[in-house]
């Protein structure tokens, strides 16, 4: 191949022609360019036409060499030329490399700076936050200067007018007492056929566990669970997701309450402070809450909340040996029951709202009528540690009380006197009636459910041990269609017989 010479070019030809005819090689597209243009052979200038050239058989794999590439001079200028080549090439690439690092670094850069900036204002904004509420506390508490110790303290008190109307409720409520049927009332058979059919794990995991439940009194989808991750959510059962999170409190959330009548939720904590959390859409009870108000009248945990039958007071009880009743349009404290003997881990109004009735760390459980300075009216004795939980039945006859030892017991507030004392295993963390007061349950390392329909003594229905660790709440659905229940597990379980 490399003995191959082009009579045009003078160069090895890559796909080499001969003519019998002139006995000449060609580049083949050089002669029949030539050919085309003139008809002669360019060398010998002899006629020639195309089917003059025969085809050569050559190495294609192999490409001839140039004439520069023929001798070693001719490689190395070659090799040089390459090299360069390639010098100029790194270099453009090491000037690109260099240009492109600049930039990365000013954007990493730019990128510190604007995070630092949202910090600092997600700071300011916390601390412009904290500050407004505060100054709302205050103006809620402020009062003109030449008014009693008591309004100066931020109390309003119980006036003539709010007693009239929470003594014509309860008189109305007497009225029809008798009367109440509950046609919808799970029977006896249907509740003993309760399953759980529903778990989840709301709350954080790094700090597990779920302390208070509560479910709308008309809808059995609405749900709502305070935790030790210090967070109130929201949860709709027929969706089966967490619709809201209320973010707030700076300790665990020890209760929590849905309102009846409006879309409203309060909570209390061991930070010493109460919230109400109002929805934000009138007719979407999913939609985000916002903190309405912020109680602070106690010094030490709240430890239970109660809403009064008449929907516009709201009760608290503290571990700072107080009790405070409050109102839900303007957050101002009503009455304020303070330096009392013993703490208070759980308080509830009567379902009348004349009375109510508190656990205490001293053992007892004691009732105080709402409506007459608030005097002490019975004091229920017999526990042998400290009440933690009490529920009264929907007649408002009954009242149900747990210790921390796991025992609980059942009054006739008529009388009144202990009817009847079960024990339960682990300490009785709830005790909550159904809304008719014919089914009990009770809470300690797992869930039972008694019947009450006698109104003589409690009935082991049925038991869950679907939790694995202590269960902290309990609360009953409408019509005790449900049941849900919480625990240190961090999961919320609900109950149904469908």
């Amino acid at each position: 191949m490399s003995a191959l010479v082009c009579a045009i070019s003078g160069a090895a030809p890559e796909e080499p022609v001969f003519s019998p005819k002139t006995g000449q090689i060609y580049e083949k597209r050089l002669i029949e360019k030539h050919i085309s243009e003139s008809g002669k052979c360019p060398v010998t200038k002899e006629e020639l036409q195309q089917e003059d050239l025969c085809d050569m058989k050559v190495n294609k794999v192999v490409k001839p060499r140039p004439a520069s590439a023929t001798s070693i001079p001719g490689m190395l200028t070659l090799l040089q030329s390459e090299w360069d080549a390639l010098m100029s090439e790194t270099y453009d690439l090491k000037t690109n490399l260099d240009t492109t690092r600049k930039q990365l670094s000013h954007a990493l850069y730019q990128h510190d700076a604007a995070c630092r900036v949202i910090a600092r204002l997600l700071r300011e904004r916390d601390a412009a936050r904290s500050q407004v509420a505060q100054l709302q506390d205050q103006l809620s508490n402020s009062l003109p200067t030449n008014g009693s110790v008591e309004i100066q303290e931020g109390e309003t008190g119980l006036s003539s007018q709010i007693v009239q109307k929470m003594e014509e409720l309860a008189q109305n409520l007497a009225k029809t007492r008798k009367q109440r049927k509950f046609p919808e009332l799970s029977p006896l058979e249907e509740v003993k056929r309760l399953k759980c059919v529903q778990s989840h794990s709301l709350h954080h995991s790094t700090a597990p566990g779920v302390l208070c439940v509560d479910i709308h009194k008309a809808d059995p989808n609405r749900i709502v669970s305070g935790g030790m991750d210090c967070q109130v959510l929201l949860y709709n059962a027929q969706k089966q997701k967490m619709v809201q999170k209320m973010v707030g409190h700076s300790k665990k959330v020890t209760a929590v309450k849905l309102h009846g009548d409006k879309e409203v939720i309060v909570s209390a904590s061991q930070d010493a402070t109460a919230k109400v959390w109002t929805c934000s859409s009138p007719t979407d009870w999913s939609s985000q809450y916002n903190c309405l108000h912020t109680i602070r009248k106690h010094r030490l945990d709240v430890t239970d909340l109660s809403i009064h039958p008449l929907g516009d007071y709201l009760l608290t009880a503290s571990l700072d040996k107080s009790w405070a009743i409050h109102d839900f349009a303007t957050g101002r404290c009503v009455r304020h029951m303070k330096d009392l003997e013993s703490a208070f881990p759980c308080m509830s109004f009567h379902p009348d709202g004349l009375i109510v009735a508190g656990g205490t760390e001293d053992k007892s459980v004691i009732v105080w009528d709402v409506k007459n300075d608030q005097a002490t009216v019975a004091t229920l004795l017999g526990h042998e540690s400290a009440v933690q939980t009490l529920s009264f039945s929907g007649n408002g006859y009954y009242l149900a009380s747990g210790s921390r030892d796991g025992v609980v017991k059942l009054w006739d507030l008529r009388k009144p006197v202990n009817l009847q004392t079960i024990q339960v295993e682990g300490g009785c963390t709830s005790v909550c009636f159904d809304a008719t007061g014919q089914y009990l349950a009770v809470s300690g390392s797992t869930v039972q459910v008694f019947n009450f329909e006698t109104k003589t003594s409690l009935t082991e229905t049925i038991a869950f041990k679907e939790h694995t660790d202590a269960v902290t709440g309990l609360c009953w659905g409408p019509n005790a269609k449900t049941l849900a229940s919480v625990s240190m597990d961090k999961s919320l379980k609900l109950y149904s017989a469908k």
